[in-house]
């Protein structure tokens, strides 16, 4: 919940019961009776992760945007013009690899595990993934050179680019280190 400067949130033991109140009113109001709310019009409502994710299957995506992948939007806000192009360029135009977990391994062994969730892996997956990574990689290309040509605001490209890669597979997304445990 966002709520503007000069409000408190107010959080009651029970189901159900929160509320807001403007910072200089007084704090010996008594909680809100079950399900009573008073409206106030700066409220801002988010939905849960939970929610999230539904809504993000039933648009394509493999997983919704993720804390981290808000604080990339916000932080590609936050860096400027110069800043927010550069992190779009390279979302568009470097490529996919495979992120493996050298912990314990030693440098004669093969690797076989992923750094992201520790699945272990074999030749036919690094295969199948070298063949997807390339496909995925030609895609945010051609959405990147699009989107950049249209004109269109490079934080909004960075949106797109995680957007686009949330939406590829699961075995993608755990190969690139893009979703963790």
């Amino acid at each position: 919940m966002h709520i503007q400067s000069g409000f408190d949130l107010l959080v009651y033991p029970g189901p159900k019961v929160s509320g807001v109140k403007p910072a200089n009113a007084s704090a010996q109001h008594a909680a809100p009776s079950e399900g009573a709310r008073a409206p106030v019009p700066t409220d801002k409502v988010t939905i849960s992760d939970a929610a999230r994710a539904m809504a993000a299957k039933e648009s394509g995506a493999t997983q919704a945007r993720t804390p981290i992948q808000e604080k990339m939007l916000a932080d590609a806000a936050s860096g400027g013009p110069e800043f927010a192009a550069r992190m779009a360029e390279e979302m568009g135009t470097l490529p996919s690899t495979i992120f493996y977990n050298v912990r314990d391994t030693k440098g004669w062994e093969p690797l076989t595990k992923l750094s992201s969730t520790g699945r272990h892996i074999d030749e036919a997956f690094k295969e199948r993934m070298s063949i997807e990574m390339a496909a995925v990689d030609a895609q945010r290309q051609a959405l990147y050179n699009t989107e950049k040509a249209k004109g269109t605001n490079p934080v909004d490209i960075v949106a797109k680019m995680i957007d686009f890669t949330n939406a590829q597979s699961r075995d993608y997304l755990e190969a690139s280190g893009w979703i963790a445990r």
